[in-house]
């Protein structure tokens, strides 16, 4: 009978046990200031978009390969066709079996099924995606290889610098209508244009032209066609820019012209920081009297920074963002306005400077996760990083499947990631020994790194060395930096004096970046050889997963709670550990406190 007893009530303790641990699962899911619940759900459909991608230009290449065959082309295309739906077959009824061991554990069948829904939303949306831009005339009439095309469509941005060597500059063109010369077809397609010469400083963002050349297969770079037109052949303007393009165009165009009285350092690196656009990719008439910069010390400048782990600084990016929403609550909690004012004005002043920096997946990451955050204060409810980024991947993702396989945002969206699941924790260790601001900076710096570098291997097989040194050096300047050339940025176009001043502050800082990548990125030791490609991707992310391990084994041995005070600043309730800095700080009180009760004395 006492046995009985005895196993009745371990059987109580256990499953107290269990349903006290799943409790405690569920709460540190849905934690208010850390709520993970759309975190597997964003990354289900970001796998799915990417995967469907994937599946979809393989099952492409398979029947391009065989059309020209007359044995067995249809039986390629039909067996690639039931491949995929076999495959889709096992990954639904996986992630349906993992739902159901998941809900036996205590996590709720329902984010599983919202994963699988989001799954197949995704992989629905990215091949519809792929079926249009493949089936579109542009693209089918160059399988075959290159061909004369001729196009009407409205430029996406201003004239750059060209990638190819064998002409001056480019820009995008989302195509209205295609023609091979025989027909006009409607086509949807975005081809870069590359020109030369006169034309050159005609092109101008949001305006349409016509224009003919050879249109390919790209060789490099994100967008797949490339038309190159012929020497003399200038594309001909049929719609002026709108009224908006035409103000966005004059104030960047003021602020370049503000940045001409600068070092060569200052009119490179200073629109990089502010606008996201190097000072070497402008392209100016040899009459306007604009000095060139040298192209050798530019290229040097722009690989040191790569190499020294920096060259993020010079792409806009959510710190853009975060400066500007921070200044506008700084003063409307100093006017004490109401938060309705101050969230809209943030979402006012966040349009305004996604569109005055250089387009890009990064900007318009940031710009919606602003928005979003913003709408979260305007309707009273705190601020949440993790939603507000796994909200803003989910309707982007929908809305533009093509951004799955964009490195820009993946990693800016790793980078963020990065830093809101990891800082903390990092801090909190590397508060023991080091002041709180270093802590967090280096915290900062450390779980953006380790977020975005299997990303970075994927696109150069190497590892930067110096990279968290080379952000620490920056860090101090960078923010002082961004906001003096914003402000010129914003007051260059009335006032080309203050314009300049603004842009000669900014430029202390950028000194300061141009020698720290000149420093620390130059070597062979600047740089460790790695694996590339999808393994070497895997190796890292084995590596960093080691390493986080050991980490959280040093915080739960030094007794850290969850949210890391630092210091003396403990929470309640919280180990109080022996440490280096406690002891230097207790040394330090003991002697201030020391000398005044000496002081007191004398007195």
């Amino acid at each position: 009978m006492t046995r009985i007893v005895t196993d009745i009530g371990r059987q109580g303790r256990s499953g107290r046990s269990r349903r006290s641990g799943r409790a405690a699962r569920r709460e540190r899911i849905e934690r208010g200031g850390d709520d993970r619940r759309l975190l597997p759900v964003a990354l289900a459909l970001w796998g799915s978009c990417l995967g469907t991608h994937l599946l979809f230009d393989a099952g492409m290449a398979m029947m391009d390969g065989g059309a020209g065959r007359d044995d067995g082309s249809t039986g390629v295309t039909n067996s690639w066709a039931l491949s995929v739906a076999l495959l889709t077959i096992i990954a639904v009824a996986a992630l349906w079996q993992v739902g159901r061991v998941c809900a036996r554990n205590g996590t709720g069948r329902v984010l599983i099924i919202v994963c699988v829904a989001a799954a197949l939303l995704g992989a629905n949306a990215a091949w519809c995606a792929d079926v249009t831009a493949w089936s579109d005339p542009a693209a089918a009439a160059v399988r075959d290889g290159a061909a004369y095309a001729a196009v009407e469509g409205t430029a996406l941005g201003g004239a750059q610098a060209s990638s190819n060597r064998n002409v001056d500059c480019q820009t995008d063109l989302r195509l209205r209508t295609f023609s091979d010369g025989s027909v006009i077809q409607p086509s949807t397609a975005t081809v870069r244009l590359f020109a030369s010469g006169h034309a050159c400083t005609h092109l101008r963002r949001g305006a349409a032209y016509q224009a003919q050349g050879t249109l390919s297969q790209a060789e490099i770079g994100a967008v797949r066609l490339w038309l190159v037109t012929e020497d003399g052949n200038v594309p001909q303007r049929i719609r002026d820019q709108p009224k908006y393009e035409q103000w966005r165009e004059r104030i960047q165009e003021a602020f370049l012209d503000a940045t001409e009285g600068l070092s060569e350092q200052g009119r490179i690196l200073v629109p990089g920081l502010t606008m996201g656009f190097l000072g070497q990719d402008r392209l100016t008439e040899e009459s306007s009297g604009v000095a060139s910069i040298d192209d050798t010390y530019a290229r040097r400048l722009e690989d040191r920074f790569r190499t020294a782990g920096i060259m993020h600084l010079m792409a806009v990016s959510g710190g853009h963002f975060a400066v500007i929403a921070g200044l506008i609550r700084r003063i409307g909690a100093w006017l004490l306005a109401d938060r309705r004012v101050i969230a809209l004005a943030t979402m006012g002043a966040s349009a305004m400077l996604a569109a005055l920096m250089a387009p890009g997946d990064s900007v318009g990451r940031a710009l919606v996760m602003g928005w979003v955050s913003a709408a979260a204060m305007f309707l009273g409810r705190r601020p949440q990083a993790l939603s507000a980024l796994n909200v803003t991947a989910i309707g982007m993702l929908l809305t533009k499947p093509a951004l799955a396989y964009s490195y820009g945002f993946a990693l800016s969206c790793a980078a963020v990631l990065g830093i809101i699941l990891m800082a903390r924790g990092i801090a909190g260790v590397l508060a023991r020994l080091l002041p709180d601001a270093l802590a967090d900076m280096t915290a900062m710096t450390v779980a953006a790194q380790l977020a975005t570098l299997p990303i970075q291997v994927l696109m150069e097989p190497s590892l930067p060395v110096w990279s968290v040194p080379a952000n620490l050096l920056t860090a101090p300047v960078v923010t002082f930096a961004t906001l003096a050339g914003l402000a010129g940025l914003a007051v260059a176009w009335a006032s080309p004096s203050a314009g300049a001043a603004c842009a000669w502050v900014a430029s202390w800082g950028t000194q300061v970046m141009e020698r720290v990548a000149m420093w620390l990125g130059s070597g062979e030791q600047a740089t460790i050889p790695w694996a590339g490609g999808v393994g070497g991707a895997m190796l890292l992310l084995a590596v960093e997963g080691s390493l986080i391990a050991a980490v959280l084994t040093v915080r739960r041995r030094l007794g850290l709670g969850r949210d890391a005070a630092h210091g003396m600043h403990a929470l309640p309730g919280e180990r109080f550990g022996r440490n280096p800095r406690n002891r230097i700080r207790i040394w330090w009180a003991d002697t201030v406190g020391m000398m005044e009760r000496w002081n007191r004395g004398d007195a």
